[in-house]
């Protein structure tokens, strides 16, 4: 983004409504006390015709103009001629006094206010066109026309006197746009803050988002580590009791094939008496008879290892397979 933001023309024309608002409330109050002062001043030469004709001509150039045209700043441009003219008036009634030239001033310092330099333009004009032409008039005999009360002033003094108001007014009118650009500039800047601030209330509101997001996946995440963590306690409590029900069974398996053990070792043991009761009649046995009684025999030895071999593992099943604590992590792992 740019460090200033442009402003669009209804903007511009609300900043420069603003601005004539309040200026318009300070020159037509400076135009109300130069119509007093204009009576005022005609107490000293008798000069009420004028007072009273031209102070009103002015005060209505001014409020026509407005009010004829609202949208324009046409009676901005009037307002700086009428100033002109009031400063005129007052050298005319004061017969030419110096300091009622010091009014030029006054009016050209005041339509600063406007922020607009042109303003300075119509005002200078009609100085120069009245000094120059009330001046001449004045040196050249007429009687009645009042520029200056001095006898007599040269070109150099005259053009002197000229220049420094023209330079007046050109200060001013430099200070005028001087200033409107800082205003527009404090606007684009004050825009560009709006635009700022209303870009980062948008980044805080998606980062809110984003963080109830977060919390959301968050708690969703908790509950199925708590889910996860109950199924690895059920699946802990199953493995515990399968591992239980294996123990049982395989207790119950080492009894059984102990008990089963030991009543095949019975009729065994028989076979084996009946094989060694065989075996002192031999001499009466036909070579068949003699083959089935060798075979009975290695038969019967054969059984009798397998079965104490049984008996051997299901006496370390029993005493060395079976852990003492059956919930031992170990036998779960196992299991």
């Amino acid at each position: 983004m740019s460090g200033s933001q442009a402003l669009s023309e209804s903007e511009l024309k609300e900043i420069k409504k603003d601005i004539f608002l309040f200026a318009d409330k300070v020159n037509e109050g400076l135009l109300f006390a130069m119509f007093i002062f204009g009576i005022f001043i005609a107490f000293f030469y008798d000069t009420w015709l004028v007072a009273f004709a031209v102070g009103s001509l002015c005060l209505a150039a001014y409020y026509i103009s407005k009010k004829m045209l609202p949208e324009s700043d046409i009676y901005q441009y009037v307002l700086s001629g009428v100033s002109a003219i009031f400063a005129a008036q007052f050298i005319y009634q004061m017969h030419g006094m110096a300091e009622m030239h010091f009014w030029v001033f006054i009016c050209s310092t005041i339509l600063i206010i406007y922020q607009n330099w042109k303003l300075q333009i119509p005002l200078i004009a009609i100085v120069v066109v009245h000094h120059a032409s009330f001046a001449y008039l004045q040196f050249v005999g007429y009687k009645e026309i009042y520029f200056t009360q001095l006898d007599y002033m040269d070109l150099t003094t005259f053009i002197f006197h000229g220049v420094l108001a023209a330079c007046v007014c050109a200060v001013a009118a430099y200070w005028s746009h001087i200033i409107y650009k800082r205003t527009v500039q404090d606007a684009e800047n004050l825009k560009l803050q709006l635009l700022l601030k209303t870009e980062l209330q948008e980044k805080n509101e998606e980062l809110t988002a984003s963080e109830e997001e977060l919390r959301a996946s968050q708690e969703e995440l908790m509950a199925s580590q708590e889910e996860l963590t109950q199924i690895n306690e059920n699946l802990n409590d199953l493995v515990k009791e399968r591992t239980l029900t294996i123990i049982d069974q395989n207790k119950k398996f080492v009894h059984h094939a102990f008990i089963n053990a030991h009543k095949v070792r019975s009729p065994l043991a028989r076979i084996q008496g009946l094989v060694n009761l065989l075996s002192y009649e031999t001499h009466r046995l036909s070579d068949d008879a003699l083959e089935i009684h060798r075979l009975l025999k290695a038969s019967s030895i054969e059984l009798d290892d397998i079965l104490h071999e049984v008996k051997v593992n299901l006496d370390a099943a029993e005493y060395k397979g079976l852990p003492e604590d059956p919930f031992s992590d170990d036998l779960v792992k196992q299991a």
